[in-house]
C-alpha cells in the first residue's frame, strides 16, 4: 500500500511539471522584451506627421485600426502586423495592461536565437521596451499583435515618467 501511495505521489509531481513545462506552449507570454535600435528597424524614421496617420499615446504611434484586418491562426487568435513608431531618443516601454495579459501579446525586436520574433515561433510578450535610435528624430520598428477573443485592446505608455493609454479598438478577421 505505501509503494502504491509513493507511486501514486510520484505520478502527481510529475504531471505538475509536465503542465508547467507545457504552459508558454499554451499561449502564455514571456514577460518582457526589448527592441534596440539595432533590432530590425526600418529603414527610414517616417514623416513628421505621423500623428495624424496614427493611434497616439505620448511619443508612441500604430497605425490607425490596427486590428481591423486579422489573420487567423489554426487555434483560431487573431494576429496582425502593426510597426510602432516612437519619436525622440529615451527609451519607451509598451505594456500589455493585467487585465489583458491572457489574451494580447505583442511581437516586436528580436528573440533568444537573435532572430525576428514570429507568430509561430513565439509566444510573445507582456512589455516591449523601445531604445530608439540616437541619430534619428523617430524610430520604426516592424513586428505585431496576437489577440484571443474579441474585446476591445488596449496598450499602457510608459515614457518621460508619463503613463499613457494607446486605444487599439476591437480585433476583426480579414475577410
Amino acid at each position: 500500500m505505501k509503494l502504491f501511495k509513493m507511486a501514486a505521489l510520484t505520478g502527481i509531481v510529475i504531471a505538475a511539471v509536465v503542465v508547467l513545462a507545457l504552459e508558454p506552449a499554451s499561449g502564455a507570454s514571456t514577460d518582457k522584451n526589448v527592441a534596440s535600435c539595432n533590432d530590425n528597424v526600418l529603414i527610414g524614421h517616417g514623416k513628421a506627421g505621423w500623428r495624424s496617420e496614427s493611434n497616439v499615446a505620448g511619443p508612441v504611434g500604430m497605425p490607425k485600426w490596427p486590428l481591423r484586418e486579422m489573420s487567423a491562426m489554426k487555434n483560431g487568435d487573431l494576429v496582425t502586423k502593426a510597426g510602432v513608431l516612437v519619436e525622440g531618443s529615451e527609451p519607451v516601454l509598451v505594456k500589455v495592461p493585467e487585465s489583458l495579459r491572457e489574451r494580447v501579446f505583442l511581437y516586436y525586436g528580436r528573440g533568444a536565437k537573435g532572430r525576428s520574433i514570429s507568430f509561430a515561433e513565439s509566444n510573445g510578450f507582456n512589455e516591449v521596451e523601445f531604445q530608439p535610435c540616437e541619430d534619428r528624430p523617430r524610430t520604426i520598428w516592424p513586428g505585431g499583435l496576437r489577440v484571443k477573443g474579441n474585446g476591445s485592446v488596449h496598450l499602457m505608455v510608459e515614457a518621460e515618467g508619463k503613463t499613457s493609454v494607446l486605444k487599439l479598438g476591437q480585433p476583426r478577421p480579414a475577410r
